[in-house]
């Protein structure tokens, strides 16, 4: 292998948000790479929006005004009944409208624009090596919207427990202001859910699309191994949804999310819920694979589950019955990176991107044969 992957990340990891001229760019820099290596390469339109992101912003808005609003409710002398169902049917239509706009179901103006899912094969894959192509700002790191995450869905619990038991009566002013902080802090911190396009992507993700490079480079002789480079990702998986959905049940995967030069390798699997354990076995073998490959390089690598709330092109691609990994490395220095402008080239090499690239070919090879 030469030095191409270094020429192509310096090319790719650049401000590159979905429907920018710069990630045209970017993806056509893919595409040409990828009929460099052999393979027949189709570019797969799709209409996308940034409805999903509206959604979750609202969502945690409402949250956030919920727990403003009832916390009142909970003190004064007010029928427990009322407030206990007043509650509930705040959260649940907080849910409900959240829902409907990030799914579509209810109109609201986010403007649609193309996306762009670039297809790479041989002959008919049954695995595929997936990478998503764009890359977003945000006023708050990744780290961050991990932790108001985690601090939303404590508020929820909480407000729960408290109009459960404030059918037993008023309660006392402090723990009704403790119990709905995190809530209020939580929904402030992801209701910054506006994307901007400030950061050069250089870990999340121009670091994953070299992964999925080098590995197909190595399997470019075999016709059961294709590409899938998405678009959109940041806007909710939305290229994985859109191309998911046309392709038959059965099909492997390897997903590249995220590279960096510091922390474990993490192997995530992915499987169908409704699936037998035969298939579930498929998403094991290639976990165990990649970390028969990777420990051999000293470094330390973490096999298991997706955690809670981490949503990456995985998901997508499970809930429309595929199997498989994603892989990424890092720590929480990288999430407080991610999604910023300090994600840029200058910060990370491509030496995690190059072996996660050779681990999945050889784990392939073995998996495939």
């Amino acid at each position: 292998m030469n030095d191409w992957p270094a020429r192509l990340f310096a090319q790719i990891a650049r401000p590159r948000l979905p429907g920018t001229p710069a990630l045209a760019e970017v993806q056509a820099a893919i595409t040409g790479r990828l009929e460099v290596l052999g393979y027949q390469v189709e570019r797969l339109p799709f209409a996308t929006s940034r409805r999903r992101l509206t959604g979750v912003a609202i969502g945690a808005a409402g949250l956030g005004w919920v727990a403003i609003l009832t916390a009142p409710l909970l003190i004064l002398p007010v029928p427990g009944w009322l407030v206990t169902l007043t509650g509930i049917a705040a959260l649940t239509f907080t849910t409900l409208l959240a829902g409907g706009i990030a799914d579509g179901r209810l109109p609201l103006d986010t403007p649609a624009m193309q996306g762009v899912n670039i297809v790479a094969r041989r002959g008919a894959p049954s695995c595929w090596l997936v990478a998503h192509s764009d890359s977003k700002s945000q006023a708050v790191s990744l780290a961050g919207r991990v932790l108001g995450g985690s601090m939303a869905f404590l508020g929820v619990v909480l407000l729960l427990v408290l109009l459960v038991v404030r059918l037993a009566g008023p309660l006392p002013l402090a723990p009704v202001v403790v119990a709905c902080m995190p809530a209020l802090v939580g929904g402030a911190v992801l209701s910054f859910s506006q994307a901007h396009d400030a950061s050069s992507g250089a870990v999340d993700n121009a670091t994953g699309v070299i992964a999925a490079l080098v590995a197909a480079d190595l399997l470019r002789v075999r016709h059961d191994v294709g590409v899938l480079i998405t678009d959109a990702e940041e806007f909710g998986m939305e290229g994985a949804y859109a191309w998911a959905a046309t392709k038959p049940k059965g099909s492997y995967f390897v997903n590249f999310d995220g590279l960096d030069d510091r922390g474990a390798y993490r192997v995530m699997r992915h499987s169908p819920l409704t699936d037998s354990s035969d298939v579930r076995g498929g998403s094991r073998q290639l976990a165990n694979g990649f970390a028969e490959a990777l420990r051999p390089t000293g470094n330390r690598v973490i096999v298991g589950a997706l955690p809670p709330g981490v949503l990456v092109d995985g998901v997508a691609l499970a809930k429309y019955g595929m199997v498989g990994v994603t892989v990424s490395r890092g720590d929480w220095r990288t999430l407080r990176v991610v999604h910023t402008r300090r994600d840029r080239p200058a910060r990370v090499t491509i030496a995690s991107a190059v072996a996660a690239g050779r681990a999945a070919a050889w784990t392939v090879e073995r998996f495939l044969r």
